[in-house]
């Protein structure tokens, strides 16, 4: 994941760094046309050696069952390698991600049997989370830079096996993007369920993303799409915000078809700050929100439904 402006090291505040093409990954959707222009967002290298990997563990709550083993076995955590400091933002276990993981184990009739793309997946936890929650297949992508990629099936291989590693694919995407090589793993009927794990705090990008999300959603009348992020720069939450309505109507077309999204709050849980020294609101920064949305049926008005309390 990238700032507006240019890539960070570090936390949100860090300076800025140079930027240049990186190396991408053979499984890609290269030359590609209405290419929105990640290509050019990376920094030069600091080093020609690569910063060490590192590794953090997700805790499964105690009161979810996900046994393994013919169910003689309980699953208790999950082990994810991260990628050494990167202009993409791999190198953290967000807490964002650990909050959703937790929702979507907690509500597997979000995932069971169905397709499910996760994009910008970073280290991919919210993936593996649906793949142990009996997701039919998953899809878990971020940039095509062969690092991220590389570290993404790593985590999938140590993490999962048998039929569970089997339903589990790993490649690069770009968002805004061709999405046929990622189409072509579903039969083109496109994917059931999308999550988009911190990602709308870049803001540059939110027509890419849109792009993308309305190019693999299938047509079930029941796909959606979940977005999970923390206001990690509490000024710029407005502009995190614009996302949905930009979402609502993105596919609104005059002859009705197209009637644009809606989306509905369906989480607001505090986590903690990731990054303890950065300016603004710490509440602020340290409370996670999730949404959920789907396009507009006949009936429905697009854009904000309010939450059922």
């Amino acid at each position: 994941m990238l700032s507006d402006a240019e890539t960070n090291y570090g936390g949100p505040s860090s300076p800025s760094k140079s930027i240049r093409p990186t190396e991408r990954n053979d499984d890609d959707d290269s030359g590609d046309e209405g290419f929105f222009g990640l290509d050019d967002l990376l920094p030069e290298p600091e080093s020609p050696l690569p910063a060490p990997y590192s590794f953090s563990t997700y805790e499964i709550p105690e009161d979810i069952d996900l046994s393994v083993g013919g169910g003689e076995e309980k699953r208790s955590h999950l082990i994810l390698r991260l990628v050494g400091s990167h202009p993409l933002w791999g190198h953290h276990l967000w807490n964002t991600a650990l909050v959703f993981s937790t929702y979507l184990l907690r509500h597997p009739s979000l995932t069971q049997n169905r397709r499910i793309l996760e994009l910008g997946a970073g280290a991919g936890l919210p993936s593996l989370a649906c793949t142990l929650a009996g997701a039919k297949q998953v899809v878990i992508t971020d940039y095509p830079d062969t690092n991220l990629v590389e570290n993404m099936r790593f985590n999938a291989d140590i993490n999962l096996s048998g039929d569970l590693r089997g339903a589990v694919d790993v490649v690069g995407h770009t968002w805004g993007h061709d999405v046929k090589h990622l189409m072509a793993r579903t039969e083109g009927q496109g994917y059931d369920l999308l999550i988009l794990s911190d990602l709308v705090f870049n803001h540059s990008q939110h027509d890419a993303l849109i792009k993308t999300v309305n190019a693999t959603l299938s047509d079930s009348p029941d796909a959606c799409i979940l977005v999970f992020f923390t206001h990690h720069r509490p000024h710029l939450a407005e502009a995190d915000n614009a996302f949905f309505p930009r979402l609502a109507q993105s596919n609104v077309t005059s002859d009705g078809k197209g009637r644009g999204w809606v989306y509905q709050k369906v989480v607001e849980e505090w986590a903690g700050a990731m990054f303890e020294n950065d300016p603004g609101d710490e509440t602020v920064r340290g409370t996670v929100h999730g949404w959920k949305a789907w396009r507009a049926k006949e009936g429905e008005e697009a854009g904000e439904k309010k939450r059922e309390i």
